[in-house]
């Protein structure tokens, strides 16, 4: 007698030794960590996911270290712990602190070899730290290559080496670790210039997520220069969000992201605020201009408040 479908599942799932699930299993369920800006909480699907590993890329200075710390910080205030891997010797506690994260409650490591960021990587990861950042991959350097002479160059060390990393650490995102890994782009040699990352092709390959960041204009105040449009383009995803599209954020350089004028694009973008011509207007209230309007929203917090909520809604 042939056994039903439900039979044959039943059977399989009483061997353990295959560790098979229903695919409406809650272990296939994933969190999310919120940016808490609405542009990019709108791109990524709600923020970053957990169980998963995200790519931030781009060329230097133009704020990928930034949008990982404001991960950190909004894993910090919903009561959950966050580690940062720092091979490039680059961690400052006023900075991050200034960037939102409790520096005390952070776990940092500076290791000394790609083996032992990725051994440190995956032990934190199996416990079940909320989040944890790699900064960067181009810092990852094997033992093979730290203990030779300098004239020991072999091809494609790195690439190898992020290669055979990545597939023995990422099974233990399973324990509800958000893995953001950092990585810079190099112009290639060649006739053509092409973007490319340290580590070779396999970290777009593993990654869930691949957020790329660039600078897209200034923002200036007079003739100065006080900040730039930061554009995260989404590359992939296997999470949601939507996929291929772009989010623009304010980057200032004393303050980070514009939480109050990202809050007032969104509005004009959904027609909460009204413009006519250089004037804007928000319910009752008018203003001269986007720096007029950045003024009204700081100087009534109840205003901004209400703009919060309308678009949250």
């Amino acid at each position: 007698m042939k056994l039903t479908a439900e039979e044959v599942i039943s059977d399989l799932l009483k061997d353990k030794n295959m560790n098979l699930m229903r695919g409406d299993s809650d272990e296939f369920s994933f969190g999310r960590i919120p940016f808490n800006i609405p542009a990019l909480d709108n791109l990524t699907g709600g923020g970053i996911p957990k169980k998963r590993m995200t790519l931030l890329y781009g060329p230097t200075n133009v704020g990928k270290s930034y949008l990982a710390s404001q991960v950190v910080a909004n894993a910090q205030q919903q009561g959950g712990t966050a580690a940062w891997i720092d091979t490039e010797l680059s961690w400052d506690s006023k900075w991050v602190t200034k960037c939102g994260i409790d520096a005390t409650n952070v776990l940092v490591a500076q290791p000394t070899s790609g083996e032992e960021a990725m051994d440190t990587t995956r032990e934190l990861m199996r416990a079940g730290v909320d989040v944890i950042v790699l900064d960067s991959i181009a810092g990852l350097v094997p033992t093979a290559v730290h203990e030779e002479d300098f004239s020991y160059n072999p091809m494609a060390w790195q690439a190898r080496f992020v290669n055979t990393s990545l597939p023995r650490i990422l099974p233990n995102l399973k324990n509800g670790t958000a893995f953001i890994a950092i990585n810079q782009v190099r112009s290639s040699m060649g006739p053509v210039a092409l973007d490319a990352m340290p580590g070779g092709l396999a970290q777009s390959f593993f990654a869930h997520f691949l957020l790329q960041v660039r600078r897209s204009g200034w923002i200036k105040e007079g003739t100065q220069n006080v900040g730039f449009d930061m554009e995260i383009r989404l590359r992939k995803s296997k999470v949601g969000g939507e996929n291929w599209n772009s989010a623009v954020v304010p980057f200032r350089v004393e303050g980070g992201i514009d939480i109050v004028e990202s809050y007032i694009r969104e509005g004009i973008q959904n027609k909460l605020i009204s413009q006519a011509g250089a004037w804007y207007t928000y319910k009752d209230q008018k203003a001269m201009g986007l720096n007029g309007v950045r003024k009204l929203f700081t100087d009534q917090e109840e205003l901004f408040k209400a703009l919060q909520n309308e678009l949250a809604s």
